[in-house]
């Protein structure tokens, strides 16, 4: 014991040299006790490099695709890419609220213009794109909503017409034993894009967590470019004597044609089998808005009010979110499953056009600034290659 303590204390009074300059210096010069720390760190990092570099800690674990480029836009390398998707959409009805059809006795509304509810409509949307060399790529799109319907009918009584005050100047529109108001609506959107980019790889490393020891790559795109919708609607009222059996209608369409400007922005994780996708596209459109009516026919003294169609135009927007669960199928196919939601602006909707006065005159006025939402589940393939 003694021998311990004397050897260590002429170890205290000695002087050492330094590792890092080799000078002499005292065992607790600062100088030296950092300089130790930073060769042991050298050291071990060294090591560390040298056994991940010759597989000892992980083995087997160590994939191909660490070395890989995440299409790497620098290095000249593309991803083309084709998707399509069947859209299941619902729709609102944002028409004005007002009656459409009353009974006669009571004035009583029977159905309004927003009782008119649309059933789920299927849709399709294809995208077609390319991520190209140093983060430029492009992109081309269309979207469509076939066979949107709503309707509405009265029965049982005999006192059904027409809003008022039109009611007073048509015989068919009243007294009817059966009314019946339809609403049918069709959306077709295209789009051409410019691709900003961006593109990041959480490569392989040693983890607790099997998600952490896998390779994950993120693509940001910001998205740039032009969008056009065109919404087409017509409705339709028609009333059956109850006293003839004859019908009598009146009918009126909509077309709604936006050309928008959109920004945008889509990212996208993807693992080995399994990605996560989601987009936001804002388009700011000039809209072009186009209305026509039926003429007015009154079977028993004949035309009332001929046929007129009007136009105009505003200001309107286009909106596109969505977010998707994509499953690998194989090295270059997908199973895709999401949610998507489309609101277009400065629309104009086929009931708001009716037009109930006791007016003998052509409708030459248009009503329009709406909005129209869509939205529902998705369901499609992709192919990237």
């Amino acid at each position: 014991m003694r021998g311990y303590f004397a050897e260590n204390n002429d170890r205290a009074g000695r002087s050492e040299r330094d590792d890092c300059t080799g000078a002499e210096v005292g065992e607790h010069s600062m100088h030296g006790f950092v300089c130790r720390i930073l060769w042991r760190a050298v050291s071990v990092a060294t090591t560390t490099l040298f056994l991940l570099s010759s597989g000892l800690l992980i083995g087997n674990a160590r994939a191909g695709w660490d070395t890989e480029p995440c299409i790497d836009w620098p290095g000249g390398h593309r991803e083309t890419y084709a998707v399509f998707d069947t859209l299941f959409f619902e729709r609102d009805n944002a028409s004005n609220d007002r009656p459409l059809i009353v009974n006669g006795d009571t004035n009583a509304t029977v159905f309004s213009a927003p009782d008119l509810q649309f059933a789920t409509a299927p849709g399709v949307r294809v995208l077609v794109g390319e991520h190209g060399p140093q983060g430029l790529g492009w992109e081309v799109g269309y979207l469509g909503v076939y066979g949107m319907f709503a309707s509405d009918i009265a029965t049982g009584g005999n006192s059904y017409e027409i809003a008022p005050l039109l009611s007073s100047e048509i015989a068919s529109f009243t007294n009817a034993a059966v009314a019946r108001a339809t609403y049918a609506s069709t959306l077709n959107m295209a789009e051409a894009n410019l691709l900003f980019t961006h593109c990041h790889v959480n490569r392989l490393r040693r983890s607790g967590y099997s998600v952490e020891r896998q390779r994950r790559e993120t693509t940001i795109d910001w998205i740039t470019g032009f969008r056009w919708a065109g919404l087409e609607e017509k409705a339709t009222l028609d009333f059956t004597s109850s006293t003839t059996g004859l019908t009598n209608g009146y009918a009126a369409q909509t077309r709604s044609n936006l050309f928008a400007g959109q920004i945008g922005l889509r990212g996208r994780t993807q693992w080995r089998h399994w990605a996560v996708e989601g987009w936001l596209k804002a388009g700011l459109a000039g809209a072009a808005l186009w209305q026509s009516q039926t003429a007015i026919v009154d079977p028993n003294t004949g035309p009332y009010r001929p046929a007129g169609e009007s136009t105009a135009g505003t200001v309107g927007g286009i909106f596109d979110f969505n977010v998707s669960l994509v499953r690998r199928l194989s090295d270059t196919w997908w199973l895709r499953l999401g949610y998507n939601s489309l609101w277009l602006t400065g629309v104009a909707l086929a009931p708001d056009q009716f037009d109930f006065a006791a007016s003998t005159q052509a409708v030459t006025t248009l009503d329009a600034n709406k909005t129209v939402w869509l939205g529902g589940p998705t369901l499609g393939v992709e192919k990237r290659w």
